[in-house]
């Protein structure tokens, strides 16, 4: 083979490797780039999902109660405050169990002071009118007692008026006054462990509104759900006298918003 030849054989042979490092090296950046390409579009799209993920929810939806305004209702009517309990809102309900609390003590006081005068009242009267067997006799036969000097007084006046079922039993139910000042003392203590007995409706009648109140006031908070928005409440207060007297129960409509 000629050295002519050859020479073009070899220039061949370069030439065309030159072309193919070419081609390869363009498609090689081609195939880079589409990488690149694609790693940034999927880069992306990550992102986007990312972002989506982490975008916060906005809750509209307003969260109610889940206390039964019925059952509210009921445990306060039951006791006083122990709805406000059952829903949470015992800075409304103290007041009624206080209220509840202090009728309660305010009801017994007055049930042992009464038992305690009208007790001293049969011992006085059996010392001093002769009563026999005081724990067994009404309140009617002691009535009788502070208002005639003996049970002669009385059986006569009821003879005279034809009243022969009211007649007393001279053996079992006998008195007779020693002198009408023990016979006044008598009266004065037994009409004092009378209005005792009779304040006693006071604290009654408050255990009794104070429930209906306090049912009321559990039920409409319950209902509510403690939302924050304009509320309404029945809150109650004691009236106190200068003296320390029990004075009567306020109810104030209070507004919170």
């Amino acid at each position: 083979m000629s050295l002519k030849r050859i020479a073009v054989i070899f220039l061949m042979i370069f030439t065309a490797g030159n072309l193919f490092s070419q081609i390869s090296g363009q498609n090689n950046l081609t195939d880079a780039k589409g990488n690149e390409a694609l790693k940034l579009k999927e880069n992306v799209n990550n992102l986007k999902i990312d972002n989506n993920s982490e975008k916060p929810e906005i809750n509209t939806s307003k969260a109610g109660s889940s206390k039964s305004p019925g059952l509210a209702a009921l445990y306060s009517l039951l006791i006083p405050g122990a709805g406000h309990f059952y829903i949470n809102r015992m800075d409304v309900g103290k007041y009624f169990f206080g209220i509840d609390v202090a009728s309660w003590l305010g009801y017994g006081t007055l049930s042992v002071y009464g038992n305690s005068v009208i007790t001293d009242a049969e011992t006085f009267s059996v010392e001093h009118a002769g009563v026999t067997d005081p724990d067994g006799k009404d309140d009617d036969y002691y009535s009788n007692v502070g208002n005639y000097a003996n049970i002669y007084e009385y059986n006569n006046e009821q003879l005279a008026f034809g009243n022969y079922s009211s007649l007393y039993n001279v053996n079992t139910y006998y008195w007779d006054w020693d002198n009408s000042n023990n016979q006044n003392i008598f009266e004065s203590q037994r009409k004092s462990s009378e209005r005792i007995y009779n304040s006693r409706i006071i604290f009654g009648s408050v255990l009794v509104a104070n429930r209906i109140v306090s049912s009321i006031s559990a039920y409409l908070l319950a209902k509510q759900g403690n939302k924050k928005s304009l509320t309404y409440f029945i809150q109650p207060e004691i009236l106190m006298n200068k003296d320390y007297t029990f004075d009567g129960v306020k109810l104030n409509l209070v507004k919170n918003f």
